[in-house]
């Protein structure tokens, strides 16, 4: 008897101080930029939407090729399915380049609040981004990525490293510190690019995963429990004969 209820109250125990969840959001459509065309597979296929370590980087399916120019329609998350070019641009590298474009920086402001209860803490942060016609090896038109108004070093060296060759849209993640989050669970992510400016990109869509540990203090339901257990355990040595 007094081993099942330490089981039981060690169970209890347990599940209150290490609940960790996962959730994640998705922001825009992942529609090929709304280009009329589709993915073959599910573009988040192979990529770890939550859990990752800080600066750990996963990819998702191959790249998709698709057509261009292509324009937001209402309703797209803003930010998503427009090509964009430098903050100052004076050159013309690629056919996004003389297309209908913005200049930069590329912002998303990602509000993942919903993913976070009152009094939890976030473990990990995972943000997923659909990046599309990023050359820089090609053409040598460094970009920058910043995370809450912060040069980003490890998500700048993955934007920097990508070679798509032309209009092709692939999806990623990479693990952001927790450090680096505010206390409003909103994330406000901006891309741009130095140099002539004229090397296009977009993307299709994000997503930001979180993994949670809930506020460290017992529910009444699970305190209760774990009290009882103890009384009845008390009761027990009470009533069980001296060996």
């Amino acid at each position: 008897m007094k081993n099942v209820l330490l089981c039981v109250i060690s169970a209890v125990l347990l599940n209150v101080y290490s609940d960790v969840r996962a959730a994640v959001l998705e922001y825009g459509d992942a529609d090929v930029l709304g280009t009329g065309g589709s993915y073959p597979i599910d573009p988040r296929t192979g990529a770890t939407l939550q859990g990752l370590a800080p600066n750990a980087v996963t990819f998702g399916a191959p790249e998709v090729a698709h057509g261009f120019p292509f324009t937001p329609v209402a309703g797209d998350f803003p930010g998503t399915d427009q090509i964009f070019v430098g903050a100052t641009q004076t050159g013309f590298r690629d056919g996004y380049s003389t297309s209908p474009r913005l200049n930069g920086p590329q912002t998303f402001v990602l509000d993942y609040a919903s993913l976070v209860p009152g009094g939890a803490t976030i473990a990990t942060f995972t943000l997923g981004i659909a990046a599309d016609d990023f050359q820089f090896p090609s053409f040598g038109q460094a970009f920058t990525a910043s995370i809450n108004g912060v040069v980003n070093s490890a998500l700048t060296d993955v934007l920097n490293g990508i070679e798509q060759g032309g209009p092709q849209v692939q999806f990623f993640t990479i693990g952001i510190a927790p450090g680096s989050l505010l206390p409003g669970h909103v994330l406000t992510l901006a891309i741009d690019q130095g140099g002539d400016g004229g090397d296009g990109w977009a993307v299709d869509f994000l997503t930001a995963g979180v993994t949670i540990v809930p506020t460290a203090v017992p529910e009444p339901a699970s305190w209760a429990l774990a009290c009882l257990g103890l009384l009845l355990l008390g009761a027990t040595r009470r009533v069980l004969p001296a060996r």
